[in-house]
């Protein structure tokens, strides 16, 4: 019989698997207040070997998707900060935080290490002020190893010394992994 760890693990090998996750990446960068993290750190964990080509798929998409919203904030810039001070979680405090951080045209401004103010803010942030598309894409890519890389890394690396453990006890890993994202989500937007 095959568990669902096997079967996470080989959907993370394969093609749909890393375009869901580019998807979801590019989903997020514009308006998902979801973050890909959830479906890409229980892949991490199923299938460690795939975890840096899915982690690449999920920074190709999140620079895809801020292209599009900082196009979108250049054209509409009172559209684009509606839609995003209309997400959940995000207020206009980020959006002032967001804009005092990267005002300097410094692209260390979108460093996030672990919660914080998501990419997309930080994207509106730099098309209301007219920054550097250099500094947009670098931003994002910076903001994406910095939030997302430290928790793929500690999937990956639970997913590549405890495999045994994971599929033996795989129901009380994925509900207590499943529960965790509930709880992060829950305050988030409490």
């Amino acid at each position: 019989m095959t568990s669902t760890v096997d079967r996470l693990a080989r959907f993370a090998a394969t093609t749909p698997a890393a375009v869901l996750v580019g998807a979801w990446g590019i989903a997020e960068a514009i308006a998902l207040p979801v973050v890909p993290d959830v479906l890409l750190y229980v892949l991490a964990l199923a299938a460690p070997r795939e975890a840096g080509r899915l982690f690449a798929a999920a920074i190709a998409g999140a620079v895809a998707g801020s292209a599009v919203l900082a196009g979108f904030t250049i054209v509409a810039p009172e559209a684009a900060t509606s839609l995003i001070l209309a997400i959940p979680g995000i207020d206009q405090g980020l959006l002032v935080a967001a804009q005092r951080a990267i005002a300097g045209g410094d692209v260390l401004g979108f460093v996030g290490f672990g919660p914080g103010t998501p990419v997309k803010v930080y994207t509106l942030a730099w098309g209301l002020d007219g920054g550097s598309g250099w500094l947009l894409i670098a931003g994002v890519v910076i903001n994406r190893l910095t939030r997302i890389g430290p928790g793929l890394l500690v999937n990956a690396l639970i997913g590549m010394l405890a495999p045994a453990f994971l599929r033996r006890h795989e129901r009380p890993v994925l509900a207590i992994y499943i529960g965790l994202w509930i709880v992060t989500y829950v305050l988030y937007f409490a």
